[in-house]
């Protein structure tokens, strides 16, 4: 049976491997039907196409994960078999990207350069970083500048600092790629339910606005994939899964884990 992973990244986004690396990876892992979802980006969408030869027995699915801001948290919607050339839906991105760095700067500028010495909003716009890193931009500089430890410090200092990007509401992202074309669906479902489940009147609000599907199988839902699988199934949804991979970057999150078939899941519509 075909082995499926529909949730990783490359460094395009915040991942750390580039798509000849990621290629590799799928096939050392025996992964048959895979999809690229960086954040808020397409970018390396066209690559992997060029690169897949026809004995690598891989099947591409295009797709991007797009932020979304639900009740004051950020959640993540997966899009799959979008136009790529859409304008609304690359306006979208764009727009997430603009604000993303703009809440950086605003970090940067209004909160770390007065909390800690050698740190300025000036210094951080002329700063770059190798994208195989994997992160952000601001990630990066405050631990390149030995300030933060890590990714999980530099998060907590953010969070700290009460700085966030604006998002768009789930309405207008779901609308937008609806409109694209693509099928869209919860990602993650258990990301802010940490070894829990999300409550059912959520998923049936989420189910309302219009999604496709639920990303069941995730590192974060843990045993918990039935109880998503069921919803799906009762409700007539499409079901997904995958790895949430970004290459070296968050090396406990393996390329193929949790280990998804194709009959596990209902993407016919994909394929």
């Amino acid at each position: 049976l075909k082995k499926v992973d529909m949730h990783m990244h490359t460094n395009a986004s915040d991942g750390t491997w580039d798509v000849t690396e990621l290629r590799k990876a799928l096939l050392e892992n025996k992964i048959n039907v895979f999809s690229i979802t960086d954040h808020d980006c397409i970018d390396n969408i066209k690559s992997m196409q060029d690169i897949i030869k026809a004995s690598d027995n891989l099947t591409f699915i295009p797709g991007t994960e797009l932020s979304t801001d639900y009740e004051g948290k950020e959640y993540h919607l997966t899009l799959y078999n979008f136009d790529i050339n859409n304008k609304d839906l690359l306006q979208l991105m764009n727009w997430t990207n603009k604000n993303k760095l703009n809440s950086n700067k605003e970090y940067i500028g209004n909160y770390a350069a007065q909390k800690y010495e050698n740190v300025s909003l000036k210094d951080f716009e002329n700063y770059s970083y190798d994208r195989k890193t994997g992160g952000w931009k601001s990630a990066n500089y405050m631990i390149d500048k030995g300030i933060h430890k890590n990714i999980p410090e530099h998060l907590k200092d953010v969070y700290k600092s009460g700085l966030k990007a604006k998002l768009k509401s789930p309405n207008e992202v779901i609308s937008i790629a609806k409109k694209s074309g693509g099928k869209i669906f919860l990602a993650h479902p258990s990301y802010h339910y940490k070894n829990s489940v999300m409550p059912m009147e959520e998923l049936k609000h989420w189910m309302d606005l219009g999604i496709d599907g639920i990303e069941c199988f995730s590192p974060y839902n843990g045993h918990n994939s039935k109880y998503y699988v069921d919803f799906c199934l009762k409700n007539n949804l499409m079901i997904s899964g995958g790895s949430d991979c970004h290459g070296d970057f968050i090396p406990e999150r393996k390329l193929g884990l949790p280990k998804v078939l194709i009959d596990d899941l209902n993407i016919k519509d994909l394929i």
